[in-house]
């Protein structure tokens, strides 16, 4: 597409008319800035990568809502990965949205494990108590 593009332009400039010229100018470099492909910064890619393996190691697959949101932040990066490399600047929005559901799967799962810790804890105060009085 770009080579059809670029030939177009080369055979419309060789005939030296000025006032298409520019037009023609302009439309190729729309053309072809349309095929440009969006960065993701790599460490908002890393950030979002690194909660998403975090919630996976305190067990969110586990708990229902922790996965739902770790499986959403899963697919939202690859759908921003997709984009960028398509050129969609909407990539960054839709990697700042994995990023989010990432934390809150993360948030999530540790909520469960300390939950657990605490219930343990409060058993233990429990036993404690029983055997220490007559």
């Amino acid at each position: 597409m770009v080579r059809r593009v670029a030939h177009r332009l080369h055979s419309l400039l060789t005939r030296k008319n000025s006032m298409n010229h520019g037009l023609m100018i302009s439309l190729a470099f729309i053309a072809l800035s349309g095929c440009a492909t969006v960065q993701i910064p790599a460490d908002r890619l890393e950030s979002s990568e690194s909660s998403m393996r975090s919630a996976e190691e305190l067990g969110a697959s586990s708990v229902p809502n922790a996965r739902l949101h770790l499986e959403l932040a899963k697919d939202q990066t690859l759908l921003a990965k997709k984009m960028a490399a398509e050129g969609d600047s909407r990539a960054l929005l839709v990697l700042a949205r994995a990023e989010a559901d990432a934390e809150l799967a993360l948030g999530l799962a540790r909520e469960v494990s300390v939950h657990g810790e605490a219930v343990r804890a409060a058993e233990d105060l429990k036993a404690v108590r029983a055997r220490g009085t007559p």
